[in-house]
C-alpha cells in the first residue's frame, strides 16, 4: 500500500448529513480511512452531539455552532483551529464547505504551512438564499473565490462547472473529480409500500433553489390526465409550509405525500419503489440524489440549470433534461414515462449501467492521486 497520509477534512456538514456535502463525506471519509489514511473531520456540533468522537475509523472534532437561516455554521476561533491543526499535524487540509470556519481555517493552515485543497460543492446563491442575505450575494461570491484561491487546487464535481469557476476568478488549477455513489447496492432493498398508479419521487432539501413549487405545478397538470399518479417529496427545509399550502390551493393535497427527512435506509426503499425521479432545481453542481436514483434503476428528469445535467443524463436514453421554467416541457416528459412502462424499464436499465462510473473507489483513487500530486509539488 502507498504511504498513508494524515488528512484533515473541514466541513460544516458531516454525519448525520443534512446536505449533499455531508452525504458525500459520509462516503468518502470512511473510504479514505479504509485505504489506511489517518482521517480527521472538523465539523459542526449540534444538540446532543459530543465535542469529539470516532465514527467509522474517523476522528471527528465538533466545533461551537450556530444555526443561521436553516444552515449550521461552525464558529471556532482561529486559536482553537490553530491548536487543533498543530495537534493533528496533517499532511493536507481538504475543505468541503464554504463558510466562516473555512475562511478561518484557510488562514490558520496557510500560516502553519499546511497544503490545502477545496471542493466547490455549491455557489454563493445557496449561501444567500434567505432574503436578508441576498444583497450580499455578490460579496459572498467574491469572498468564496478569494478564499478558494488560497488553496493549491479546487476540485469541481462537475466537468461542466470547471470553466465557470475559471470565469468567476478561480486562478489555481481546477480538477474534476466526481461525487461518489452513496449506496453500495440496490437489488437487495425491499421497496416501500406504494399506491397503485404512476409514482414520482423528489428527494432533497426543501429550499427555494430546488424549485419544488414548479414540480408541484407540473404534477397538478399531470393529474388532469393521469388521476392515479402520486408525488412523493422526501426532505425537509424552509419551503415545506409554503409547498403544503400550494398543494392545498391546487387541490392536490391528497396526491402529494410529504415524507419528511429520510435516512439513507428509508430513502433507499423509496428509490426502489418509485417509477421516476425528478429534480427541478434552478442551480446545482452534481446532485448525489440523481446518481442514487440512477443506481436504483430509475429514469431521471432534471433541469438544464444543473451543471452536471449532460454528464448524468443522456436525453431520451436514461431520462430527460428539461427547461426549469417550462411546465409543459416537464409535463410532456412525465407523460411519456407514465404512459410507457417499457420505456421506464429501458431508461432505468441505462441509468443503472451509468451509475457504475460513480463508484466510491473511483472517487477515492482520484483523490489519492491529487493529494500526492499536491504534496509532491509542495516538497519540490
Amino acid at each position: 500500500m502507498a504511504e498513508r497520509l494524515r488528512l484533515c477534512i473541514v466541513s460544516d456538514d458531516f454525519v448525520p448529513a443534512a446536505t449533499g456535502v455531508g452525504v458525500h463525506l459520509g462516503v468518502v471519509a470512511p473510504a479514505l480511512a479504509a485505504h489506511g489514511h489517518l482521517v480527521s473531520v472538523v465539523t459542526t456540533r449540534r444538540a446532543g452531539q459530543p465535542a469529539q468522537e470516532r465514527i467509522n475509523g474517523i476522528a471527528v472534532y465538533r466545533m461551537p455552532t450556530v444555526k443561521l437561516f436553516d444552515f449550521y455554521q461552525a464558529l471556532p476561533s482561529s486559536g482553537t483551529l490553530r491548536r487543533l491543526v498543530q495537534a493533528l499535524a496533517p499532511d493536507l487540509v481538504h475543505h468541503h464547505y464554504a463558510g466562516l470556519m473555512m475562511r478561518r481555517m484557510v488562514s490558520v493552515a496557510a500560516g502553519l504551512g499546511v497544503p490545502q485543497i477545496s471542493t466547490w460543492h455549491f455557489g454563493p446563491e445557496i449561501l444567500t438564499q434567505p432574503w436578508p442575505m441576498r444583497p450580499l450575494r455578490h460579496w459572498v461570491g467574491r469572498e468564496m473565490v478569494r478564499v478558494n484561491n488560497r488553496c493549491s487546487v479546487v476540485i469541481s464535481p462537475s466537468a461542466n462547472l470547471a470553466p465557470e469557476l475559471v470565469a468567476m476568478g478561480i486562478r489555481v488549477p481546477v480538477r474534476h473529480i466526481s461525487n461518489p455513489l452513496a449506496f453500495a447496492g440496490g437489488a437487495a432493498v425491499v421497496p416501500a409500500l406504494r399506491p397503485a398508479g404512476f409514482v414520482v419521487l423528489y428527494a432533497g432539501r426543501l429550499g427555494p433553489e430546488k424549485n419544488i413549487g414548479h414540480l408541484v405545478q407540473v404534477f397538478h397538470q399531470l393529474l388532469q390526465t393521469h388521476g392515479d399518479a402520486t408525488l412523493w417529496i422526501a426532505g425537509s427545509g424552509p419551503e415545506e409550509a409554503g409547498l403544503r399550502r400550494l398543494c392545498m390551493s391546487l387541490g392536490v393535497g391528497d396526491k402529494v405525500r410529504f415524507l419528511g427527512f429520510l435516512d439513507h435506509a428509508a430513502l433507499a426503499t423509496h428509490y426502489a419503489a418509485c417509477d421516476a425521479f425528478v429534480l427541478p432545481s434552478l442551480r446545482e453542481v452534481q446532485p448525489m440524489v440523481v446518481i442514487e436514483a440512477m443506481r436504483f434503476g430509475k429514469p431521471v428528469i432534471m433541469t438544464a440549470a444543473i451543471a452536471a445535467a449532460q454528464e448524468l443524463i443522456d436525453h431520451g436514453v436514461n431520462g430527460f433534461i428539461v427547461d426549469p421554467a417550462s411546465v409543459q416541457d416537464m409535463y410532456q416528459c412525465l407523460v411519456k414515462l407514465a404512459d410507457d412502462p417499457a420505456l421506464r424499464t429501458a431508461m432505468g436499465r441505462s441509468s443503472r449501467s451509468r451509475a457504475v462510473a460513480f463508484s466510491p473507489e473511483v472517487t477515492v483513487l482520484a483523490l489519492e492521486v491529487l493529494y500526492r500530486d499536491v504534496l509532491g509539488h509542495q516538497s519540490a
